[in-house]
């Protein structure tokens, strides 16, 4: 497994490299190292760089959540050779966990970004003053801010709300989201910032879904533009793709498709490689879904030697972006809501987008005759199949107390407070965990 903490970020390398291949400065050049402060980064010629520095370390950590979250979910499994990711996989995890195990390193690192982007925003307005509120790099690191807390909440039942802090649940992370998203919004606006306004404006639409507004959800779902993507990005050497690497045939097959779907997956070319992509098939037309794209070649076993192994060939390398939101998205929260108001056809509507659309190319599906429980089932496998292995399943499977049903009782229904945050943060303490609930 690899150190996170270790990992340069493809943003980071980008902006520095950007910075002191084209500047005449050499304001990181001193001759005692021992010399060196933060202050050195506060020349306006390093601030693009530092933003990006920002958004980098927060995507660096994005894969991690992904496999992590995943694998207390019904979409992945473990195939590892690794404690703690059986751990997760079997969700027998508990609050105050007695070791750190993979979870405590991901919301260490979210909680390091989310301080990274508060230092820069203290910097550009110590360097740049009042035109700080105002500009594209405000806008970056607030949005960045807002964004640590939303995959925070949505991945950990428990967190602090702000550095050292004490416990507090994911209900109110989402709260706090809300408004740091909101705050961003503002400043990209005003920096006439196209791309942090949608990032913002997206990430708004899921943290007012899950904290419960839902005509505001709505709103800001309906307000991002057609075409919308946000991606986290990786390298193959420096910054690699977590689920690229541990989730494909090709690299170390520690965690691959949950049983629970291997029947669903199309077979029809199975032998072995190279062969053609598979896919899990749509439940509605049986037929195969291109958003689920998975491979199983004949015998092939995961790195622990005796679970098959049905890999994620949605990450088939370890380059390969990981979305982190999208209009597609947007269409799902505007279907959820149409469904909770009670307009199923809208609710339908709103499916169809995505469904009819490439990559799915599915048959649409009418809206004839079907009860709202009907429209609830379509779009939590929509859901499932859009967003598949972005991070979204366990967070849905939590929310509408569908874990018990998947995959049985006395699992945890979240990732429980880092134990390394327990140990070093003064304001908490062992053995007062409040969550994760059990299923």
């Amino acid at each position: 497994m690899r150190n996170t903490t270790m990992r340069i970020s493809v943003w980071a390398v980008a902006g520095l490299a950007a910075v002191f291949g084209s500047s005449c400065k050499d304001i990181l050049k001193v001759t005692d190292p021992q010399t060196f402060s933060t202050t050195a980064l506060d020349d306006p010629a390093v601030l693009q760089a530092v933003t990006n520095g920002v958004e980098g370390q927060l995507q660096q950590i994005y894969d991690d959540a992904v496999l992590t979250t995943e694998l207390l979910s019904d979409e992945i499994e473990d195939t590892s050779t690794w404690i703690d990711f059986a751990d997760i996989s079997t969700g027998r995890i508990r609050g105050d966990w007695a070791t750190g195990g993979q979870f405590s390193g991901v919301q260490d690192e979210l909680l390091r970004a989310r301080f990274s982007a508060q230092d820069a925003a203290a910097r550009l307005t110590r360097v740049m003053g009042d035109a700080a509120s105002k500009s594209k790099l405000m806008a970056q690191v607030k949005t960045v801010e807002a964004w640590a807390d939303l995959i925070n909440g949505m991945s950990f039942c428990e967190s602090p709300l702000v550095p050292g802090g004490p416990r507090a649940p994911d209900t109110e992370m989402y709260k706090q989201a809300v408004t740091k998203m909101t705050d961003a919004l503002a400043v990209a606006t005003t920096a006439n910032s196209p791309e942090w306004v949608n990032f913002a404006r997206a990430g708004r639409a899921r943290a007012n879904l899950l904290a419960g507004n839902y005509d505001a959800a709505l709103s800001d779902a309906q307000g991002v533009p057609a075409g919308f993507i946000k991606q986290a990005l990786y390298g193959e050497n420096s910054s690699t793709s977590l689920p690229g690497n541990q989730m494909h045939q090709n690299r170390n097959r520690s965690a691959g498709l949950r049983r629970l779907f291997w029947s669903m997956v199309d077979t029809s070319q199975n032998a072995t490689a190279p062969t053609p992509l598979q896919y899990v098939k749509d439940p509605w037309t049986q037929q195969a879904d291109p958003r689920m794209a998975v491979l199983h070649p004949r015998g092939r076993l995961g790195v622990n030697n005796s679970t098959s192994f049905f890999s994620i060939d949605k990450y088939s390398d370890r380059s390969g972006p990981i979305t982190m939101t999208s209009k597609r998205e947007m269409n799902l929260i505007e279907a959820e809501v149409q469904w909770r108001k009670g307009d199923l056809p809208a609710a339908i509507a709103a499916l169809n987008r995505n469904r009819t659309a490439a990559p799915a190319n599915l048959p649409a599906f009418t809206a004839t005759g079907l009860s709202a429980q009907d429209v609830f089932d379509r779009l939590l496998s929509e859901r499932m199949a859009e967003l598949f292995t972005e991070g979204h399943r366990m967070t849905d499977l939590d929310r509408f107390n569908l874990v018990t049903s998947k995959l049985g009782a006395g699992r945890a229904r979240k990732l429980p407070l880092s134990r390394n945050e327990i140990l070093n943060n003064v304001n908490m303490k062992q053995g007062q965990a409040k969550c994760p609930a059990i299923s």
